[in-house]
């Protein structure tokens, strides 16, 4: 098999997995990892983290790099700031991904790019609100915009009080506005007396 051979071998078990493979995918196809290390010379993959790579495709935005963070945190949930900017819900550019782990979860090991800032939360803060979305054609573990309000408030320090005001105000002129989910999500994960105090002087 010549070059062109394994580097068609290769990029086609890249397009199988929506432009991710890992080191185990190429080496089952009975092809040596030596072509996917040079392939990773040229630029035409991009090291994720060991063992998993990313095609380089030139057109990548922002909502691709969500895909990224969620494969190199496989456990992940796209939280507080990431999550607003997914709904649109601030003006505001994160430099770097908010993920929410399992606080009993190992902190995993982050590649220096994209940056990624790890939130640890409790069983319940954790799996409350976990939604899945698509993004050509890879899924990836969001909190729902309600869930995502809650956090914000509760990490407005750590997030922005701006940031977060600004939110609550796209949200409650918005089409989307469920105030029964908001409330409710405040009541079991927090801070419920706080919020609610808060949207009687926003409403």
């Amino acid at each position: 098999m010549n070059k062109n051979s394994y580097y068609k071998k290769i990029k086609e078990v890249f397009e199988k997995n929506n432009g991710y493979a890992k080191t185990k995918d190429i080496v089952k196809t009975g092809i040596n990892k030596y072509h996917l290390y040079k392939l990773l010379e040229k630029n035409k993959i991009i090291k994720l983290k060991n063992g998993l790579y990313k095609w380089n495709y030139p057109e990548k935005n922002s909502d691709e790099e969500l895909v990224e963070v969620s494969k190199i945190v496989s456990s992940g949930v796209i939280c507080l700031l990431s999550a607003l900017s997914y709904y649109e819900l601030t003006t505001t550019n994160p430099w770097q991904y908010y993920i929410a782990i399992h606080r009993d979860v190992h902190k995993p090991k982050l590649p220096e790019y994209p940056p990624i800032k790890i939130f640890y939360f409790s069983q319940k803060q954790y799996e409350t609100g976990i939604i899945n979305r698509e993004i050509n054609e890879n899924k990836i573990q969001i909190y729902d915009m309600e869930k995502t309000l809650c956090d914000c408030f509760r990490y407005r320090n750590k997030v922005g009080r701006d940031i977060v005001n600004e939110a609550f105000k796209e949200y409650v002129n918005g089409k989307y506005m469920n105030m029964d989910k908001l409330l409710k999500y405040a009541e079991k994960v927090g801070p419920y007396n706080e919020l609610k105090k808060y949207l009687e002087l926003l409403l």
